[in-house]
């Protein structure tokens, strides 16, 4: 191959990428205006709203999906708004409670699963949910790169940090899914007369023992457990709490004693709740083995406010 062939084949490959490059910031800037005013649904509505109410909300709860749906807001008196996100661990909740405004009073539940911290495979791969806020949000911008949860690839063409939600974005753009001024976050789960049996026959069934022999902390893990750490001691106006909601029936203690070993060690306020309803006869409290119905979750959320003295009713 000649020099002008190879010049040839370089112009055609800068006029590409300068070409791609163009087309990506309009499409990214395209889908920044649309998904700004999209306040509904997960994929980017739910933490829009928190985004921008973080300032002037009182109350957050942050977790995965059994911090969604086991806490209803509307229990409590203080304003509140759960951030709970099916899917997510303590990497999510770690990054978002890093874009809480300093110094300011706020009670805040950070929902805590065994099973982030017992995972070897867990590498806070979920903080990725929030990459369409990717070069928007610096505290997010920040944990994103810091913690190489992004390719170099992405790191260029920034519209690629809408895959997978684009589609959820445009469906609540064009048609909202409720509506957000009256939504406080919380998703209760309910169980239809259908359901009821199916839901029976499902608790009814014996367990099988899936407990581990040793039980080692995740490492990245407790990372980010020791950075909410790091923030609450740097904000002593906000009061941080640390949780487990109940399952059905948690048949391995050791995950549960290791984790409250933990939380003691490093000082923080952590209860676990795993068995609260373990000796229960009632199925109306379920909607699985891992998830509460919405009964079950309001009175769950009335034993918070009866077991800690900064919840009141309202």
């Amino acid at each position: 191959m000649d020099s002008k062939t190879v010049q040839k084949l370089l112009k055609i490959v800068l006029f590409t990428v300068v070409i791609s490059y163009a087309l990506d910031k309009l499409v990214f800037f395209s889908l920044n205006k649309i998904s700004d005013e999209v306040m509904t649904g997960q994929a980017i509505g739910k933490l829009n709203q928190f985004l921008s109410n973080k300032d002037s909300t009182e109350f957050f709860v942050f977790g995965n999906s059994r911090a969604n749906h086991h806490i209803d807001m509307s229990l409590f008196k203080q304003k509140g708004y759960n951030m709970g996100i099916d899917g997510t661990g303590i990497a999510y909740s770690s990054t978002l409670i890093s874009t809480l405004p300093q110094h300011k009073k706020q009670l805040i539940i950070v929902h805590v699963d065994t099973k982030n911290f017992f995972d070897s495979l867990y590498d806070g791969g979920d903080m990725r949910a929030l990459k369409s806020k990717y070069q928007r949000n610096p505290n997010i911008t920040e944990a994103l790169k810091k913690n190489n949860q992004l390719s170099s690839l992405q790191s260029f063409y920034y519209s690629m940090n809408y895959n997978g939600n684009a589609i959820g974005i445009l469906k609540n753009y064009f048609k909202p899914s409720y509506n957000y001024k009256e939504y406080n976050g919380y998703d209760p789960l309910y169980v239809s007369k259908s359901q009821e049996s199916i839901r029976d026959m499902v608790l009814a069934k014996s367990m099988t023992s899936d407990c581990l022999d040793n039980y080692i902390i995740n490492a990245k893990a407790l990372k980010y457990l020791k950075s909410i750490k790091i923030f609450s001691e740097q904000n002593p106006e906000k009061t941080f709490i640390f949780l487990t909601s109940p399952i059905h029936n948690d048949i391995c203690d050791e995950d549960n004693k290791k984790l409250h070993l933990l939380m003691e060690e490093l000082g923080l306020n952590y209860k676990d709740f795993s068995n609260l309803y373990k000796n229960s006869n009632s199925n109306t409290y379920w909607k699985d083995r891992t998830h509460m119905s919405d009964k079950g979750a309001e009175a769950f959320s009335k034993h918070l406010i009866n077991t800690y003295n900064e919840f009141e009713y309202p």
